[in-house]
């Protein structure tokens, strides 16, 4: 696959990724804030509970998509059906091993959920019904076709799967809205996803049916190919169990020992935290299988070029988004959730901290999974969540919220570092000092901008208008200063030119 055709992919799946992400924020939004005013924080507090709970079981997955997707990429490469066809099989064969036990183990830890609610739960709400609604919506692609999806992202077409998505969520969160606003009933609110789940997969098998019909799950993988996906399976454990963590376990701690008016809380700050970060990742899993192609197709030093221009355009979208966080977080939930669920603007700064320090080695985890440098990998994530489990467990008891954001940041300072050892001197064979010094350098420019920007916006106002004006003043001024600092640099320039093209194809 030439570089024209990277490009196209890696442009039509950001192009359709923004759409999905914009879809994705807007309506969940507005849905948060009915149940907010309709129903009160509690609800929040325990549907954010019990998302998280099951993300604990998604580890039954063990991140075997990720491992078939990169075994994928040279057969694909190569156009050797049969093989593809045999790895397909093999995944559908995996997948519903895994939701027989994700449902199985789902069931057995269903008697302890009341003990990860300090206080009483919502009135009118049975909380094992409710969880097992949950529960049903978790693994129900598992015994349909989710597995085809697979297909889609090896072959680089990641925007089909973001128009089904984004047709398919629209038609959710719309029903949730309506079900939310005519019945106040959270237990409608709850089942409607489970009829997107079940859309989302029947589009799926109509849709590679017909794009990829020479691809059929038969056949059988030989020893060899068997051995070295489990051999990157034992590698990805820690790293999909460190994602869990990371994600869920903040929110169940939460839950746990503050109750669930300030895990809403929290859940609120994380949606648009969250929603942030996926505009963001959009770009990277847009950008994973090309970059897997072009490991295969190309030399390690156009691959090492390319992410050191990744690195460059990752470390200015954080840095921008760090100032937002800093100066448009507080004035923003305080007009969304009013002050009394707002908690500060210290909060807000941690927040913007985590971010930082969650997005900036995006570029290097992007790479290390294209390259499906996992097994030497396998240590990391290991040490990474025990440190943010244990931080956790002791900066809670200690200084509260703040102790739960600090116990993940503190986990990536261990991370990051080791992470860019392992990517250099596995793939780039280089030393990882001059990566690590460019991020430093990029956090130092980083605070510079939040101090500035910050500054500025206290001469703005109170309310809607005075959002607006920091929103301006935000995109503005650290953006011309990094412009500043970076216009003679060559990865500046590269991005200058792909946006163009981006333009083009958007407008054509």
């Amino acid at each position: 696959m030439g570089n024209d055709s990277r490009t196209k992919n890696t442009s039509r799946n950001i192009v359709w990724g923004v759409a999905n992400k914009i879809v994705t924020l807007l309506l969940p939004f507005v849905t948060r804030t009915i149940i907010i005013y309709l129903l009160g924080a509690n609800y929040l507090g325990i549907g954010t509970l019990f998302t998280s709970v099951l993300s604990f079981l998604s580890l039954t997955e063990l991140g075997l998509g990720s491992a078939i997707v990169y075994t994928m990429y040279k057969p694909i490469v190569d156009g050797d059906i049969n093989r593809i066809s045999a790895i397909f099989n093999y995944y559908k064969k995996f997948y519903r091993v895994i939701g027989i036990v994700m449902l199985v183990i789902g069931t057995v830890i269903l008697p302890a959920i009341p003990y990860l609610i300090n206080g009483d739960p919502p009135d009118n709400i049975n909380v094992y019904i409710l969880y097992y609604i949950y529960l049903i919506n978790t693994v129900i692609s598992y015994f349909f076709a989710g597995y085809r999806a697979s297909l889609l992202s090896a072959h680089q077409r990641e925007d089909i799967i973001l128009k089904r998505t984004t047709a398919v969520n629209v038609f959710v969160q719309i029903l949730q809205i309506v079900a939310l606003a005519s019945t106040k009933n959270f237990y409608v609110y709850a089942v409607v996803p489970i009829l997107g789940t079940i859309i989302t997969n029947l589009l799926n098998a109509v849709i590679t049916k017909k794009m990829f019909p020479e691809i059929q799950p038969k056949g059988e993988l030989d020893m060899e190919t068997r051995n070295s996906i489990k051999k990157k399976l034992s590698g990805l454990v820690g790293t999909k169990l460190n994602s869990v963590v990371l994600h869920s376990a903040d929110t169940i701690v939460i839950s746990s020992y503050l109750g669930l008016i300030l895990t809403g809380q929290y859940g609120n700050y994380y949606t648009i935290f969250n929603a942030v970060c996926g505009f963001i990742a959009l770009i990277f899993s847009s950008m994973t299988a090309s970059i897997g192609n072009k490991l295969v197709t190309g030399s390690i030093e156009e691959s090492y070029a390319f992410f050191k221009k990744l690195s460059f355009m990752n470390g200015w979208i954080v840095a921008w988004c760090s100032v937002c966080f800093v100066c448009l977080f507080e004035p923003f939930m305080e007009l969304w959730v009013g002050k009394e669920l707002c908690l500060g603007l210290l909060f807000s700064a941690f927040m913007a901290l985590y971010f930082y320090m969650y997005q900036i080695q995006k570029t290097i985890l992007t790479f290390k999974d294209a390259a499906g440098i996992w097994y030497t990998d396998r240590a990391r994530p290991y040490v990474s969540m025990v440190i943010n489990l244990i931080s956790n467990l002791v900066l809670v008891k200690i200084i509260g919220i703040y102790g739960i954001v600090l116990s993940t940041i503190i986990s990536f300072v261990v991370s990051l570092p080791w992470a860019n050892r392992v990517l250099y001197k596995n793939l780039f064979h280089k030393s990882s000092i001059s990566n690590l010094v460019s991020i430093l350098k990029n956090f130092v420019i980083t605070v510079l901008l939040c101090v500035i920007t910050y500054f500025v916006c206290t001469l703005c106002g109170d309310g809607i208008l005075g959002l607006v004006e920091r929103l301006v003043i935000c995109c503005i001024v650290p953006n011309v200063i990094f412009i500043l600092i970076y216009f003679r640099n060559e990865n500046f320039k590269y991005w200058m030119c792909f946006v163009k093209k981006v333009f083009k194809r958007v407008r054509k």
